[in-house]
């Protein structure tokens, strides 16, 4: 199905190159307006830009995601099939950025302090509003915090390992390194 969009996107392209410039070759205008644009494909007739970098991706690019069906019929009104709802709602990944679903991942969905979990699949949100407000409070509630691998500061040659903490874990601990202690923060 993509790659019928894309040769028909691409005829009309192609139409277009040569119509726009009718007295230039036909390698000319490949030259011009064709090439490998995107580093991950070795795909050379993609349509892009030589002067900005901008391309036009693919149908094909687009990856397909299967959604698993409700089992017969599974209600999340009833209270004895809580435990497979939950389950569902743990299997799908929470709208977060690459590297947040990462660090979620590598770290088993815990705090790296306290070993609570970072996000709870309670319930998934309906509306779009209700996502909003979801992924605000997450933003909120979970922080990129630079653990270095060894004691002490890091050093420029060394990276800092990235861990996910509480908002309030991180309080904690930057109120421990200025003399508070720990139940001045909670």
């Amino acid at each position: 199905m993509f790659n019928a969009l894309d040769a028909h996107v691409w005829r009309l392209v192609y139409k277009w190159a040569r119509f726009s410039h009718s007295n230039k070759p036909m390698y000319w205008v490949k030259a011009r307006y064709f090439g490998k644009f995107n580093p991950a494909r070795r795909d050379s007739w993609v349509f892009g830009s030589q002067v900005t970098g901008y391309y036009l991706r693919k149908f094909a690019w687009t990856p397909i995601v299967r959604h698993r069906m409700v089992a017969g019929t599974a209600s999340p009104d009833d209270p004895a099939l809580t435990d497979y709802w939950a389950m569902r709602r743990r299997r799908s990944k929470p709208p977060l950025g690459r590297t947040m679903l990462r660090l979620l991942q590598s770290q088993h969905g815990k705090c790296s302090i306290c070993r609570g979990l970072l996000l709870h699949a309670d319930h998934e949100p309906q509306t779009p509003q209700e996502w909003q407000q979801w992924l605000v409070a997450t933003r909120k509630a979970i922080r990129t915090h630079a653990i270095t691998a060894t004691p002490g500061a890091g050093t420029p040659d060394k990276r800092a390992a990235q861990h996910l903490v509480h908002a309030h874990c991180q309080r904690r601990i930057i109120g421990n390194s200025n003399g508070h202690s720990t139940s001045d923060c909670l």
